[in-house]
């Protein structure tokens, strides 16, 4: 469901992930070179409020079907977003997220993501890093094209 009326130009700005994604994630080695390649997908879908966005994960990360759900919000005062992930072991992660035309950060305690959208916003290319003692180290690279 997309709301015709944004309660925001932040929820506008938000609307650019909802939709269907197929999603290519390339493992990345410490030092930043390829390793497996996987699929999944990603759904985003605003809440009938139209406040919040709802993110769902199917993914295979290391031989291994990963399903999460994230909700995201926006925090009008910061100008960007924050969001929480709900993983199938139990836990949760905390993030903060900024859209500024076409490049989307995300932060997190262990984790950050840097990216763009393609300039018609029907494909996300970037990479996500994580925190291993006190290095950030590659992760994953992702590529998600639009579905919907």
């Amino acid at each position: 469901m997309t709301p015709t009326i944004f309660h925001s130009e932040h929820h506008r700005r938000l609307n650019v992930l909802a939709g269907a994604w197929r999603t290519t994630i390339t493992q990345l080695t410490a030092d930043g070179s390829e390793s497996d390649r996987t699929t999944a997908s990603d759904v985003y879908s605003w809440m009938p409020s139209g406040q919040f966005l709802v993110h769902e994960v199917d993914a295979i990360m290391g031989g291994q079907r990963v399903q999460s759900t994230e909700i995201i919000g926006v925090d009008t005062a910061a100008g960007g977003f924050f969001s929480r992930s709900y993983d199938p072991d139990g836990s949760t992660h905390d993030f903060t997220s900024m859209i500024d035309g076409i490049n989307y950060t995300i932060n997190g305690k262990a984790q950050r993501f840097a990216g763009h959208f393609s300039e018609d916003g029907q494909s996300l290319k970037g990479e996500w890093e994580q925190l291993v003692g006190d290095e950030w180290t590659p992760f994953v690279r992702i590529e998600l094209a639009k579905c919907s």
